[in-house]
């Protein structure tokens, strides 16, 4: 069966083009036959266009069957992965109050596609779905009962089909399941999150009710006391919208370094003498190792650290600050296989608790739940 996966934004469109059944899915053998990314568009529907313009030559007039959608927010509507029907956009534009800078583009690039493409099937899958078994005491913020009852404000945690895949590639190495190994998965990159996975299942994430709570990134702040948020609005004369633009947009990696949102351009400053660039790495580094130390306490130990991301995949620097205080937890890795020139799976540090690089596959995994929801299989 042949799957576009869909990853929208604002103005640009990720597509990826698999080949996939549930043979491909057991041994491993699924086929990415073509990706790419437009941007610059006005509309979905001009988005799609140019994808199937640059897919054409791969396709060779062959049907697309289906079609995966990321979709940002979930609410605590959708637990899994789901095909969309008229019910189904109905809620997700529901959430989009949630996520307003996510949802109406997932929205979007759905039903573009139903028109680019009306005999194929749909289906959603979500970031937040993962984490929807976070028990109370860890979604549950302290505020009045009813925000949580009647206005939805809780933690519901994104990055969800990362940390569900990187979790369940290292189980697959080892010939287990998820369920087999306490886990923490790390995804650094321009977004960061950390979750710890016990029993196979999320039972705490780093990232709240929208993702910008947790680590630091690339240019948003992550955990800032909302007395602050306050202070810029009440004695500053900020607007709301402008104090949302900073904390998404001039934060993070990029607003305490004021060099880059790229960790290799801030690792570069730090290391040439620019004092605010090691204030951005020390508060990075500082930030994961502490969530890390935190879910150790959550679960009672852990059996693997993993990292994955664009940092978490390629920056051995930033590992290995991220671990260096981490040694009478049980997490020390080993500076030869961290710096290793080397690509995918690899282990970097064999003390107590395993440390491990798993580069993320989010539109593999989107694409396999595509194909389970058309055949009503199980998601693993």
């Amino acid at each position: 069966m042949k799957i576009l996966v869909l990853n929208a934004g604002s103005s640009s469109l990720k597509f990826h083009l698999f080949e996939t059944d549930g043979d491909a899915i057991a041994a491993g053998s699924d086929r990415l036959l073509g990706r790419g990314m437009v941007d610059r568009v006005s509309s979905m529907k001009e988005a799609l266009e140019r994808a199937f313009a640059e897919l054409r030559p791969v396709l060779g007039g062959a049907p697309v069957e289906a079609v995966g959608n990321r979709v940002v927010h979930g609410g605590d509507v959708f637990h899994s992965s789901v095909l969309v029907d008229e019910e189904v956009e109905k809620k997700i534009e529901e959430l989009s109050a949630l996520a307003p800078l996510h949802n109406p583009h997932n929205l979007e690039a759905i039903r573009a596609a139903r028109q680019h493409l009306p005999h194929a099937k749909q289906v959603a899958v979500f970031d937040t779905a993962f984490h929807h078994t976070l028990p109370p005491r860890a979604y549950a913020y302290a505020l009045p009962y009813e925000y949580m009852e009647e206005k939805k404000i809780r933690r519901y945690g994104f990055h969800g089909t990362s940390h569900r895949y990187v979790s369940w590639r290292f189980a697959q190495l080892h010939g287990k399941k998820r369920a087999d190994y306490r886990m923490i998965t790390c995804h650094l990159g321009n977004g960061c999150s950390i979750c710890a996975i016990a029993g196979g299942k999320s039972v705490d994430t780093s990232m709240g009710f929208t993702p910008l709570e947790g680590l630091v990134m690339g240019t948003r702040s992550g955990d800032v006391d909302a007395g602050a948020i306050l202070y810029l609005i009440t004695r500053e004369g900020k607007s709301p919208d402008e104090v949302l633009r900073i904390l998404n947009g001039r934060s993070g990696l990029k607003g305490l370094s004021g060099v880059s949102n790229d960790m290799r351009d801030v690792i570069d400053a730090a290391e040439s003498g620019d004092e605010h660039a090691k204030l951005a790495l020390d508060v990075f580094c500082y930030r994961a190792a502490k969530y890390i130390g935190a879910y150790l306490a959550a679960m009672g130990g852990a059996d693997v650290l993993i990292f994955a991301g664009g940092i978490g995949e390629n920056s051995a620097e930033a590992r290995a600050r991220i671990c260096a205080g981490l040694g009478e937890l049980g997490i020390e890795i080993d500076p030869a296989l961290n710096e290793a020139a080397a690509n995918g799976d690899r282990q970097i540090g064999k003390s107590r608790v395993q440390t491990w690089v798993i580069p993320t596959n989010e539109e593999l995994l989107i694409a396999r739940d595509t194909w389970r929801c058309i055949h009503g299989v199980p998601h693993e």
